[in-house]
């Protein structure tokens, strides 16, 4: 089985708009991945970033909905209009547009949450005022089949 991204971090963007990202998931990444990566904001509340293998897999699937199907369009504008490719440095910086960063509102320390095969970052002040943003219930138990 392949290296996951898993656990979580805290981590600060830095005045040039760079997440640093935390050496466990910068190894992983660079061992399993490579260091290119896709950013963006499916969501107002936080960012993805995916290994660039991920994503293209995702795009793979996303093609064969059909060019007129409107959750395919909705999906890569929404993905593409807040979304970047970029490669992390020899550091492990990754830089953040500005239109992701105001989007999500980060603004310096940020919560990284490994999701397997890619990476959330929330802004920590989010992470702090939900103790728990969305409580499992009996139903997603049933549902992961624990």
């Amino acid at each position: 089985m392949a290296a996951r991204l898993r656990g979580h971090a805290e981590a600060r963007i830095d005045d040039k708009g760079r997440l640093k990202m935390p050496s466990a998931f910068k190894r992983t990444l660079e061992a399993t991945f490579g260091s290119s990566l896709f950013i963006t904001a499916l969501t107002d509340d936080f960012l993805q970033v995916y290994p660039l293998p991920v994503w293209e897999e995702i795009e793979t699937r996303v093609t064969g909905l059909g060019f007129l199907n409107p959750s395919r369009r909705g999906f890569l504008t929404r993905a593409n209009r807040y979304g970047n490719e970029n490669d992390m440095d020899s550091q492990g910086r990754v830089l953040l547009k500005p239109i992701q960063r105001e989007l999500v509102n980060i603004h310096d320390e940020v919560v990284l949450i490994g999701c397997l095969d890619h990476i959330q970052v929330w802004p920590a002040e989010r992470m702090a005022a939900d103790d728990d943003p969305r409580p499992l219930t009996t139903e997603d138990f049933t549902t992961l089949e624990f």
